[in-house]
Order: C-alpha cells, then sequence, then structure tokens
C-alpha cells in the first residue's frame, strides 16, 4: 500500500468542504512519484475501497489543476468510464468531477442518458 496516497487521501477526506491547501501540495508529490501515464487506472487500482467515490472525486478534480496537460488525459478516461458505464464507482468519481464531461452537449446527452 501506498503511504503518500493513503496520506493524500485522508488529508482530502479532512479538507472536504474547505480549503484544500494541504491537499494539492500532496497531490502534486503523488503526481511525481506516480506519473501521468495512466495515472487514472493506476489510482483506482490502488485506492482502498474504503475511501468514498466522493474523496475520490475531490482527489481527480485536484488532479485536474495539476496535470501538465490541463486534465486533458484526465478526461478521456473519465468519459471512457461513462461510455463503458459498467461501474458504478467509477460513473460516480466521473460524474463528480468539477468539469463537464464532455464539449459536446449531444454526445453527453446520449451517454449520459443511458
Amino acid at each position: 500500500m501506498n503511504d503518500l496516497l493513503i496520506s493524500t487521501l485522508m488529508v482530502i477526506k479532512y479538507e472536504r468542504g474547505k480549503s484544500f491547501d494541504e491537499s494539492y501540495e500532496l497531490v502534486d508529490a503523488l503526481l511525481q512519484e506516480y506519473g501521468e501515464k495512466k495515472l487514472a487506472e493506476r489510482l483506482c487500482r490502488d485506492i482502498p475501497l474504503q475511501y468514498s467515490w466522493e474523496v475520490v472525486a475531490d482527489l481527480f478534480s485536484i488532479l485536474m489543476w495539476t496535470l501538465n496537460d490541463n486534465g486533458a488525459s484526465l478526461t478521456l478516461v473519465l468519459n471512457r468510464w461513462l461510455e463503458d458505464g459498467d461501474d458504478l464507482r467509477k460513473i460516480q468519481i466521473a460524474l463528480n468531477i468539477d468539469t463537464y464531461p464532455y464539449p459536446d452537449k449531444g454526445k453527453m446527452k446520449s451517454v449520459l442518458s443511458k
């Protein structure tokens, strides 16, 4: 189990509803450790289920502002989770990020209406 990941999730859980000052610093360190390649998949694999989807969504929202591509790669993964529609936890995470799932309104309506 990754101690930095667990510490980051614990701080995010504590800071929910407040400012994420310490969380941003930990997410920066987490990003340095994990790197950006296939980040969402690796994090989902490593995050224990004891952490609610809300905490994980907060982590991913912070990552959106931290990634070098301004969250574009993460958005693609989250959109794929919505399109697959086979994992409730991933759907909940994807729907609770601080961005719209699709830039195209028609595509968003099509996927989300399923």
